[in-house]
């Protein structure tokens, strides 16, 4: 008897055997009947870009260029949000109180494209393989943030980005009912819309200038009492950094040093004199007064230049700030442009290219109203630097 139940047991074990062999043979055919919808599918995103900028053509005729791409080596996350099944009639995501469904993170190449990357708790690309962003099939609300910031729940529920520095260009997009399924793998997301501003600031003769200098050119730029450092930005299709200003904070300032300016294009400087300009990511500030400090070097001669602007001017994201320090003898004039962020490209369909160079486009694009705010009559210029002259 007892051996009976020996020969049964091996034959239960025979048999259990036998099956597990079996579901290992019929692997393939068991996914064939996953439904298609639970099926991963990874997604390409093509070239995300900015726009089309206006170009501007030898003669002065607007064209119309490629988009401008994202600028190569920022980082994007993507967040997928399911909506509902395919042929559903699907609900609009809440980016700001839902979680992506799915998530990744990507690196913009030099053509534009995206890769995908791992990075930091800043968006700050790091070393490590990433792999792209993969969904079952359904309808989704896409989300994507630059620098591939993460999405963190504040105590109040709200998603949002944040700690969010001066000098880092933050930049939204969205797309809304996307199907996905095996063969329609392909997103592509909206234009991408600045959530900051970019300032540029310049030095230049004044056009009342009687003789011209030997050299002329800043080595700093101190911007005080504007938006504090670390904002947040609510994610969201229509959403903005919240702009304060007048010193709301110990932080509150940008400083543009010399390592940060370069020579502006050579046809902006027609007389050699090593004219310089120095450009920044600023985040949105109301319209309170703000202070300006200015270190400029004249010849062999240097001041430093203080003023408190209050004209009513503010940040406005999406925007291009140009304040140019115009210089004649002891006399200074800090003058502004407002333009949107995108310039305009030159270009010259000539063979050889034009005979005179184009103008520096970051500074002299001859459109926009210029104001003055702030003149200094008297400048007290040092051979050291150390004195100066307030407006």
């Amino acid at each position: 008897m007892e051996r009976n139940r020996v020969q049964l047991y091996l034959l239960y074990l025979l048999w259990l055997l036998a099956g597990i062999l079996l579901v290992g043979c019929t692997a393939g055919p068991v996914e064939e009947i996953v439904p298609e919808e639970s099926r991963p599918v990874a997604l390409s995103f093509g070239r995300p870009n900015l726009g089309v900028p206006e170009l501007l053509t030898r003669a002065g005729e607007v064209a119309t260029p490629p988009p401008t791409p994202l600028p190569a080596g920022a980082t994007v996350r993507i967040g997928a949000y399911f909506t509902g099944s395919v042929g559903d009639m699907p609900a609009e995501a809440s980016f700001s109180t839902a979680a992506p469904s799915f998530e990744a993170t990507y690196v913009v190449g030099d053509d534009g494209s995206l890769s995908p990357c791992c990075v930091n708790g800043n968006g700050e690309q790091t070393a490590g393989t990433a792999k792209g962003l993969s969904v079952r099939g359904g309808v989704y609300d896409f989300y994507a943030v630059s620098p591939a910031r993460p999405l963190l729940q504040g105590n109040d529920g709200f998603y949002k980005i944040t700690g969010i520095p001066h000098k880092e260009d933050v930049m939204t997009s969205f797309v809304r009912g996307v199907t996905v399924t095996k063969t329609a793998r392909q997103v592509t997301l909206r234009t991408f819309s600045r959530k900051c501003a970019m300032l540029v600031f310049n030095v230049a003769p004044s056009p009342g200038n009687a003789l011209p200098f030997d050299r002329l050119y800043g080595t700093s730029l101190v911007i005080k009492k504007i938006s504090s450092s670390g904002a947040a930005l609510l994610a969201g299709t229509d959403t903005g950094i919240p702009p304060t200003g007048d010193g709301a904070g110990a932080d509150a300032e940008v400083t543009f040093a010399t390592e940060e300016f370069e020579p502006v294009e050579p046809g902006s400087d027609p007389d050699n004199c090593g004219l310089n300009k120095t450009k920044g990511v600023v985040l949105p500030k109301d319209n309170q007064p703000f202070d300006v400090e200015i270190t400029v070097v004249r010849d062999n001669e240097t001041a430093i230049l203080r003023a408190t602007i209050d004209r009513n001017i503010s940040f406005d994201e999406g925007r291009r700030y140009i304040f140019t320090l115009e210089v004649k003898n002891n006399e200074s004039s800090l003058i502004m442009r407002a333009l949107d962020w995108n310039v305009i490209v030159f270009e010259d369909g000539n063979v050889g290219g034009p005979d005179t160079p184009y103008p520096d486009p970051d500074i002299n694009e001859g459109i926009g109203t210029t104001i003055t705010v702030a003149r200094w009559t008297e400048i007290l210029w040092s051979g050291n630097g150390n004195i100066g002259g307030d407006s």
